[in-house]
């Protein structure tokens, strides 16, 4: 059921996975977002806020957003925390929970385990698991598993797969994506990213869910330093599916510390 973990997913993977070398950055953010889709689907539109609490062992994140995707207005939180453990391994736990009709899922919940590869520590090999209840009797239960590659300073690799299974029925799909970040904090960090593969369901209205597909999409964020602590955030977004196609923006501005 895609519609129900990436909506308002807890946190991207990818952000999550940085986490550790940029436990220096704490930040607060706000902004907002507006995607066409097509075949009169409805449009999203909202607004969002979130907090980085960054410590020498933990990073907090809090998110939370107001929407409205295929006509269907809702709110969702989330809070999320990584773990460092020692030079080596950490930990990423998030939680979830949202409002609305159909879209945003009642409960979900990430977990997973992270551990540091090599000498210099600049390879992450990742595994872990996303539950998720969303409306009307549908679930999600996935597995999946990344591997990072700091390639230098200010270049970051990521690329992953997930296998999912979603109720009622026991629809398997899987899906491969990607990433590329470059830039530091503290000046500009461009970030792309991409996936593709099945989805299971998709609850894109108070009807009969989408099922059984292959989708494709894309992205980027654009994060840009003004001053030492205060910038803006740009981002970009394509998806595709034999139904519709949805593309828009956002836009938000960070005080970071």
């Amino acid at each position: 059921m895609k519609t129900a973990r990436r909506v308002l997913a807890s946190l991207p993977l990818c952000l999550l996975a940085t986490a550790p070398r940029l436990s220096a950055q704490s930040w607060l953010e706000a902004g907002a977002f507006y995607q066409q889709v097509t075949n009169d689907f409805g449009d999203w539109k909202g607004a969002y806020a979130r907090a980085v609490l960054a410590g020498s062992r933990n990073v907090w994140y809090l998110d939370a957003k107001a929407q409205e995707a295929f006509r269907d207005k809702g709110v969702y939180g989330a809070l999320a925390n990584v773990h460092t453990f020692s030079d080596r391994f950490y930990t990423q736990v998030g939680i979830g929970a949202g409002t609305g009709d159909f879209v945003l899922p009642d409960l979900r919940l990430d977990a997973s385990l992270n551990l540091k590869l090599g000498s210099a520590r600049s390879l992450i090999l990742t595994a872990g698991g996303t539950l998720v209840d969303a409306k009307s009797g549908f679930e999600d239960r996935a597995l999946f598993g990344a591997l990072t590659w700091y390639a230098g300073s200010s270049v970051l690799l990521e690329g992953g797969a997930r296998i999912n299974w979603s109720n009622p029925g026991s629809v398997s799909s899987a899906r491969g994506y990607g990433s590329l970040s470059v830039g530091r904090s503290g000046s500009s960090l461009l970030t792309v990213r991409g996936s593709a593969g099945g989805e299971g369901y998709q609850l894109a209205g108070p009807g009969a869910p989408l099922r059984e597909f292959n989708s494709e999409e894309a992205g980027l964020s654009w994060r840009v330093w003004f001053a030492r602590s205060v910038g803006t955030v740009i981002g970009g977004d394509w998806y595709h599916n034999p139904f519709y196609t949805r593309a828009g923006a956002s836009l938000g501005l960070f005080h970071a510390w």
